[in-house]
């Protein structure tokens, strides 16, 4: 059973603003203890009502964590004059803090909250602005702390509490008593769940209409971001938002179908969604597909630019780079440097990177400034290493600003280049895509580079595909494999599974299929294989014993076992443990798929420092949201990275998710050693099912 514990804050060790977790030192039966937890902001002096538990940190020993925090009326004129002087209030002192006791007793807060006019005069220098100023901070003090409670009673806790109060101050109450459902839009993008039910407590109908469209957001937001689609159909959206709603028309004619219509149709009005030839967009998806095609097609109107190139500038290039180029890459690389738009796509193997290589000597004897970047730090990284040219990711390339999320680099301010090219090109979503070629001035040339036969990009759309299925697009389709080498079996594997052919299951030199009989069986592989040194494991899915929340936890055991470290948010962190972000962080300059490497734990703080590639980051309190350990990863977030050796889990319990190009994505990740653990049926499974999740996307229309 929880405690509960009436006390006095003597000191504040530890606070932060952002996602309100402190450390407090308290005054209680005469003792004086530590306090720790997510609450309320609270000072030195203040009395408190913690409700929680005793526990014993295994560094700093006993402390109360608390789960919920009420600040109680300072008790006694002692206690009044502590809390007044604690130093919460701008210009009021221990010395002016008695006075004013000992003028107006234990009824200041009230004269405070109800008449703050009968100061004026009654202390000597505390009069003008600074008696203006401490009536305003204890009014402001105490709205604050109104407001949070009611959003904290509510379900709004943690940091994005404190951001609805610095925004809307004290309307507060006020706005989000008039609808709760604010707090699941931007900035603060709580679940739908917590603000449905502070919804329910506020006293909110099953159909009200802010409900309604609120779920129907939600339901598009979740296409947008779990399914990869840029618009819904109506009749699909509207169905979605009842099974999520989980509400059962009682008849074919229920009224609820008019509702939601009517919210569809509220929505529309309000700009939230744009609804065009019967598809409903989110604003954003709907403008960035518009505006790839209407670049794609202002590329194609420019016509083919001047060869200033000539053959025996490409055998020199060839030459100095100590390469032999096919006719086939010959005509790729003149291509790409005669085309306003031109697209590279092929397998591991087919010789992107010697291509891309040409291409750069080709324009550094044009004399072109010429950018590289990819989707992510990883593909940068070996873009730049393999081209021996700088290479950024497109969000460093674009300028992100770290507050609002926006690009420095746009249409206003493009960027300073003649020619950018995009490595990974198939990790490109709808937004990413629009924002790139919005910087883009007038005349600059844009390369992509890809292997569209990999899995679409986690974001919104199908960029590379749906470009590359217009046949106007000038684009090189590479198929045949110069790679050559020891590790070419991974190649020609890889080749096989994308004809749907079986791959060559003998043990080859990089190659190999290890099948088992059940899940044991699989662990107690990854176990074998893991003590061979550097070792990623890839899984379809999230949940189930092979599935990455509970393989990160087996492996974390093999490989970083008795670690310092601390529980928190279900994952239990620990120093020397890699992680990997799973969302955009502007702020902290690290991006989705961002893979670092814990080098500090803070268990009483609840933080943890981490290093980024060389940046270290900190990562606390809501941050914690959006990152995950890294020994095991879905196929899907393993996307533009390569890693030295790969062992792929692929299990019955998967079976959704068996696909042929999930398969083909999973192994052209391995630059030496790949291992299929295959439970039986499963391989030949995802090599025979070539067919693929849906995503409702309009963009080869619009070009």
């Amino acid at each position: 059973m929880p405690e509960t514990l009436e006390c006095t804050v003597s000191s504040v060790v530890f606070s932060n603003e952002r996602n309100g977790f402190s450390v407090v030192r308290i005054k209680h039966s005469k003792q004086t203890e530590t306090a720790a937890g997510n609450f309320l902001p609270v000072h030195a002096g203040e009395r408190v009502r913690l409700t929680g538990d005793w526990s014993e940190h295994p560094k700093f020993g006993k402390q109360f964590s608390v789960v919920s925090c009420e600040v109680l009326q300072p008790e006694g004129e002692n206690g009044l004059i502590d809390y007044l002087a604690s130093g919460i209030f701008t210009g009021i002192g221990e010395k002016t803090a008695e006075k004013l006791v000992g003028v107006f007793g234990e009824n200041l807060p009230k004269i405070l909250d109800t008449n703050p006019m009968q100061l004026r005069g009654a202390i000597k220098g505390l009069s003008g602005k600074r008696l203006e100023k401490f009536i305003d901070d204890w009014g402001m003090q105490q709205e604050s702390r109104k407001s949070l409670l009611f959003l904290y009673k509510l379900g709004f806790t943690g940091a994005k509490a404190m951001l609805a109060w610095n925004l809307y101050k004290m309307q507060t109450e006020d706005i989000v008593s008039e609808n709760p459902y604010t707090m699941c839009e931007e900035p603060f993008a709580y679940p739908f769940e917590i603000a449905d039910n502070a919804a329910k407590k506020i006293g909110f109908e099953e159909s009200s209409g802010l409900r309604l469209r609120a779920a129907i957001l939600h339901v598009l937001r979740e296409a947008k971001y779990d399914g990869g689609h840029s618009f819904m159909p109506p009749e699909n959206l509207l169905q979605n938002a009842l099974n999520f709603l989980r509400i059962t028309p009682n008849f074919p004619d229920d009224d609820i179908f008019d509702y939601l219509y009517s919210a569809l149709s509220d929505l529309k009005k309000a700009e939230k969604v744009i609804i065009q030839q019967e598809r409903v967009w989110l604003p954003e998806l709907y403008e960035a597909e518009k505006y790839i095609g209407m670049f794609i097609r202002r590329a194609l109107n420019f016509g083919e630019l001047e060869a200033l190139h000539s053959d025996a500038e490409i055998n020199a290039a060839a030459s100095s780079l100590e390469i032999s180029y096919s006719n086939e890459q010959l005509k790729a690389i003149k291509d790409a440097v005669s085309n306003m738009f031109f697209v590279i796509t092929g397998g591991p193997g087919t010789g992107k990177t010697t291509i891309l290589k040409g291409i750069l000597h080709i324009l550094n004897l044009q004399k072109k400034k010429v950018m590289l970047a990819a989707p992510t730090g990883r593909a940068a990284r070996r873009m730049a290493e393999v081209c021996h040219f700088k290479a950024s990711t497109i969000h460093r390339l674009l300028e992100i600003d770290p507050i609002s999320g926006l690009f420095y680099k746009n249409e206003m301010n493009p960027l300073d280049a003649n020619v950018v090219i995009i490595d990974e090109s198939s990790m490109l979503d709808n937004e990413l895509a629009a924002d790139l070629m919005r910087a883009l001035r007038h005349g600059t040339q844009l390369i992509l580079i890809g292997d569209a036969d990999q899995l679409p990009s986690v974001g919104p759309g199908n960029v590379l595909r749906e470009i590359l299925s217009c046949r106007e697009v000038a684009q090189a389709r590479l198929s045949k494999i110069y790679r050559q080498g020891e590790s070419s079996d991974i190649a020609e594997n890889a080749h096989r599974i994308l004809a749907g052919k079986m791959p060559n299951l003998q043990n080859g030199s990089h190659f190999h299929y290890m099948p088992y009989q059940n899940s044991e069986e699989a662990l107690s592989i990854l176990h074998r294989l893991s003590k061979n040194g550097e070792l990623q494991v890839l899984t379809p899915m999230h949940k189930g014993t092979l599935g990455t929340q509970s393989l990160n936890a087996f492996m974390q055991k093999i490989l970083n076992f008795n670690a310092y470290g601390f529980d928190y948010r279900n994952i239990h962190w620990q120093i020397g443990d890699p992680v990997m972000q799973l969302k955009n962080n502007y702020e902290k300059d690290i991006f989705n798929g961002d893979l670092g490497r814990i080098t500090r734990v803070m268990p009483t703080a609840k933080k943890i420092e981490a290093d980024f590639e060389g940046k270290t980051i900190t990562i606390e309190g809501d941050e914690f949201e959006h990152l995950t350990l890294a020994y095991a990863c879905t196929v899907h977030k393993s996307q533009g990275s390569e890693y030295k050796s790969v062992a792929v889990v692929l299990d019955y319990t998967h079976s959704i998710m068996l696909q042929r190009n999930l398969l083909y994505t999973a192994v052209t990740r391995a630059k030496e050693n790949i291992w299929i653990l295959a439970s039986q049926g499963s391989l030949e499974t995802a090599v025979r099912n070539n067919r693929e999740r849906h995503r409702w996307t309009a963009l080869a229309e619009f070009i």
